[in-house]
């Protein structure tokens, strides 16, 4: 049975694992914490470029300590053989007491069968403590196992009525200055950007993480038509064919930055996990460039209107997928 100690404990496990994403695919990222009594004695998470392991760097940290300890994870701990050996096996040699697993690996060459390994020795194995926000956090690398793509996040900044341009053609700077750097923030959680090609001949974008103290080049793509150097170029591809391709290039998380034919195509494809949509209390006027061609998100999708937060004088309006 999961008591309150698991629930506390796996939530520094998926606070950790939150500071991989977008830097470990196509790998999960994972958090791990090791418990002796009520002292935290090693915790890590899935490095950079998706190897060490959490487990195995948890467990180096903690040498003999790990011996009799509980361990919480965030994804159960591997059990094949890649280019690194079995976090499962690993937890065995160690011969820790206890693992809380906080959800099942959707990969055919784990899926439960790490989980069973750690059983067969007498290790006693908790499963489900916090299930549904380990679920989503790893949504991108489940989506890209269960379903051949990545995890979708469309974000868009628009004008109190509704614009993203002053006019055609023009490049218009919409979001204040901490509104941007959250979107900076949200690119450096992703492994790859897309912009349509409108957009790109507009605006030039550079697509990377201009944050201090972030290490991190997204993959750059472009869909359509346009002579763009170090980008990924997609052209003549339904939205189903663009993900499928992404995928196969190891992408699990995808950020869509526009332009406004862009968000809708992903939205009317039905593939659109998450929008972001920045409000901006500035007007642009009757010459400006309708968002989403002016249509609603919600009459494009099946999303549904989730929170508020406020940045400055914008407010972020986040839809998602109903549960």
């Amino acid at each position: 049975m999961t008591s309150q100690s698991d629930i506390h404990y796996m939530r520094m496990a998926l606070n950790l694992a939150r500071r991989g994403l977008g830097v470990v695919a196509p790998n999960p990222s994972v958090g791990c914490v090791l418990v002796k009594g009520s002292m935290v004695i090693a915790a890590a998470h899935t490095a950079k470029g998706g190897r060490p392991h959490a487990e195995a760097l948890a467990l180096e940290k903690a040498g003999l300590q790990a011996k009799g300890a509980t361990v919480y994870v965030s994804l159960e701990p591997c059990s094949h053989q890649g280019k690194t050996s079995p976090c499962a096996q690993a937890l065995i040699d160690a011969d820790v007491a206890r693992v809380v697993v906080a959800c099942t690996d959707p990969d055919p060459r784990v899926s439960g069968q790490g989980i069973k390994m750690l059983q067969a020795v007498g290790i006693e194995v908790i499963e489900g403590a916090l299930e549904c926000e380990a679920l989503a956090l790893n949504a991108g690398f489940i989506l890209r196992v269960t379903q051949n793509r990545p995890l979708v996040t469309c974000k868009l900044a628009i004008s109190a009525d509704g614009k993203i341009a002053a006019e055609p053609g023009d490049r218009t700077q919409i979001s204040g200055e901490l509104a941007a750097r959250y979107m900076h923030l949200q690119r450096s959680k992703h492994d790859a950007i897309l912009v349509g090609a409108e957009t790109y001949r507009v605006d030039a974008p550079d697509l990377t993480t201009r944050l201090g103290g972030f290490e991190h080049e997204p993959l750059r793509v472009v869909l359509g038509s346009v002579d763009a150097p170090g980008f990924i170029v997609l052209k003549d591809m339904d939205i189903a064919g663009v993900l499928a391709d992404l995928a196969g290039k190891d992408i699990t998380r995808l950020l869509v930055e526009g332009g406004a034919k862009t968000h809708k195509s992903f939205l009317e494809a039905g593939m659109v996990d998450e929008f972001q949509l920045c409000k901006s209390p500035i007007t642009l006027g009757e010459k400006g460039v309708d968002g989403l061609d002016g249509k609603r998100i919600e009459a494009l999708s099946g999303l549904k209107h989730q929170k508020t937060r406020v940045l400055g004088e914008d407010r972020l309006e986040i839809y998602g997928k109903e549960a």
